[in-house]
């Protein structure tokens, strides 16, 4: 029996969405979190607003009208040349603030373009009618499109059926790139049994890139999944509510009194909402210390929560699955931080020593490039000549 069609997301879904979002200017890709991204429309190196207007109005006419790229291109083309945004031009980058010679519209750029706001566009509605209709069609499959200019990793996965809520579309739930063309499809009990499809008996194998990508503009460090390209490795449909909500709450935390601040991150944390979080499911940041004055200026920061990241989280199940890292340990951050065995290291690191129940622990928190986020990089269990090292080369902070 032949697969089921794909039923695409009726226009509305993806066009509500896409006229949803509020509008940010960036220099470079790598300057927006995901999140961002994900509400906003912006256009890298697009600083002026009859620029981007002109892009996202032809972008919602290809989205509202179903039309292709050569409708989009013959569209904003020449409006775009005869707003001098057109070729390679000289621009500050105002992270670096000097002047460079950066590509702004071609060909390529537009069809970069176009692909990249309407996969996520109508990725964001499908995924809004999967939560709608996951009572009555439970499973989604993954469907990758077999030929040569597929993904290996991408074509390993199509066929995969999970649940809708099962944590693996955190992460893997398409685009999971540029210019990937894959897709799911919604599929209830009936289904399935109709055309042959099976359960995927365990998720497809997960690990990292090797190398973590370090995002050169913000100096985070992030673990990305293998056959997903940086900046992708988040589910279009709901990212921006989850990261959203936990961004606000860790704004609140840097600005409230140090008391106040201490018990947001000291509450208990043995919550299904932090659960979901240590399972790797989650993208957000979960806020778990408050660093006093002398350990954030030592790391030349501007917010003193401490975040774990939801790459951080499951970068250290994985290496030290061993160890069984639980919610109590994570609680372990504030009180090492408290302590008198702290160093400065290289980089905007803080490194933190703490013996308790007779074990020796150390937590190393770094600030990102501009100072205004702060992450745990690492939290494990350490050595009495681990510490005597730190005691030896390194300057002690308090």
């Amino acid at each position: 029996m032949p697969d089921p069609e794909i039923l695409n997301v009726p226009p509305e879904e993806a066009i509500g969405h896409f006229r949803a979002k509020g509008v940010h200017v960036g220099f470079d890709w790598r300057d927006t979190e995901a999140a961002l991204h994900v509400r906003s429309f912006t256009v890298a190196k697009a600083a002026r607003l009859d620029v981007l207007t002109e892009i996202r109005a032809a972008l919602d006419k290809s989205i509202s009208d179903g039309q292709g790229f050569r409708a989009f291109r013959e569209r904003v083309e020449p409006l775009l040349v005869s707003l001098g945004w057109w070729g390679q031009k000289i621009q500050t980058d105002p992270d670096a603030g000097k002047k460079r010679v950066v590509q702004l519209g071609s060909p390529r750029r537009l069809r970069t373009i176009w692909q990249t706001n309407l996969r996520t566009a109508y990725a964001h509605g499908r995924w809004q009618r999967i939560q709608r209709l996951k009572r009555e069609l439970p499973f989604i499959r993954y469907v990758a499109v077999e030929d040569g200019r597929t993904r290996p990793e991408h074509l390993a996965w199509h066929g995969v059926v999970l649940p809708a809520d099962d944590p693996w579309w955190h992460t893997h739930y398409p685009p999971n790139g540029w210019n990937c063309r894959c897709t799911v499809m919604q599929l209830s009990r009936s289904a399935l049994k109709r055309y042959g499809y099976q359960v995927t008996g365990s998720r497809p194998p997960f690990s990292y890139q090797k190398v973590p990508w370090v995002n050169k503009r913000t100096g985070k460090v992030h673990q990305i999944p293998r056959g997903i390209d940086p900046g992708w490795s988040h589910n279009v449909g709901n990212v921006s509510l989850e990261k959203d909500a936990a961004g606000a709450f860790i704004s609140k935390i840097d600005r409230a009194p140090d008391d106040l601040a201490r018990a947001a991150v000291g509450h208990p944390w043995d919550t299904p909402e932090f659960a979901h979080h240590l399972s790797g499911a989650s993208d957000a940041d979960w806020p778990i210390a408050v660093l006093d004055g002398a350990t954030l200026a030592a790391i030349s920061g501007t917010s003193r929560t401490v975040r774990l990241s939801g790459y951080t989280t499951q970068h250290q199940r994985d290496r030290r699955a061993g160890q069984g890292f639980t919610a109590a340990d994570y609680h372990r951050v504030q009180r090492i931080f408290d302590g008198e065995e702290i160093f400065m290291g290289r980089d905007r690191v803080a490194i933190g020593f703490m013996e308790e129940d007779g074990r020796l622990w150390r937590a190393v928190v770094k600030s990102t490039q501009d100072g205004s986020e702060t992450y745990i990089e690492t939290l494990h269990r350490a050595r009495p000549r681990d510490l005597a090292a730190a005691r030896g080369r390194l300057k002690k902070i308090n």
